[in-house]
């Protein structure tokens, strides 16, 4: 990527604290936008602040980077924070900004895509912390927010407009293709983000004075091969 392009270093360190005053502010405004027939819509809407709640729990610190590159990739920088940035406004931001207007113009029932976006990943979280018997970031966003929420939706949403098994189907396989190709994209691909090189044996491990955001001693793993 040019570096045009690339977010500087206040943007890498701090897109996920201001998602939460912007995260407020939007559920905040949420009133205004309600007429009398479109609730489901701006129930769906909450999804996006909601999730960048979660973010700021995940990212606020670079603890999540952090500890997916101490337990899955074992030692070794497989997921850099330029990355963790583009998978999040990629992944998260426009594709629920996507399903929005899709559920608005398009297919209503496309408007579950957020919603099973939300459930995947904290299902993710839940097992991810029950494997490995300790906390892991975003876990507690997942289990007070995701959960709660992304049910209630599930019933409430597809209730409302009359969203049929073909688009909870369609919505829960987009959210798991989703994540399955977020973990094999950064799993492979080098530390810089590049294309993965079967020819690298070995990619660099993550010391403490390489990151601004050391992983906590209670991840740190080594790896077995």
């Amino acid at each position: 990527m040019s570096s045009d392009y690339r977010p500087g270093p206040w943007m890498l360190d701090n897109w996920s604290r201001m998602a939460l005053p912007f995260a407020l502010l939007m559920l905040c405004s949420l009133p205004v936008l309600l007429t009398g027939d479109n609730l489901p819509l701006v129930l769906l809407y909450t999804t996006l602040p909601v999730y960048m709640i979660h973010q700021y729990e995940e990212h606020a610190r670079g603890r999540f980077v952090a500890f997916f590159n101490a337990t899955i990739g074992g030692g070794r920088e497989v997921l850099t924070r330029p990355l963790a940035f583009w998978i999040n406004v990629a992944g998260v931001w426009l594709v629920f900004l996507a399903s929005f207007y899709l559920a608005k113009y398009a297919a209503p029932g496309l408007g579950l895509v957020p919603v099973y976006l939300m459930l995947v990943n904290a299902a993710i979280h839940v097992f991810t912390s029950a494997r490995l018997r300790t906390y892991n970031p975003g876990l507690y966003t997942s289990v007070l927010l995701f959960l709660p929420w992304g049910l209630f939706l599930t019933v409430y949403f597809s209730a409302a407009v009359q969203a049929g098994l073909p688009y909870h189907a369609a919505s829960l396989l987009f959210a798991l293709a989703e994540h399955a190709a977020i973990a094999l994209y950064a799993t492979h691909s080098d530390a810089t983000g590049g294309e993965r090189s079967d020819h690298t044996p070995n990619r660099r491990r993550v010391s403490s004075t390489e990151s601004r955001y050391p992983p906590p001693k209670k991840y740190t793993c080594t790896s077995k091969g």
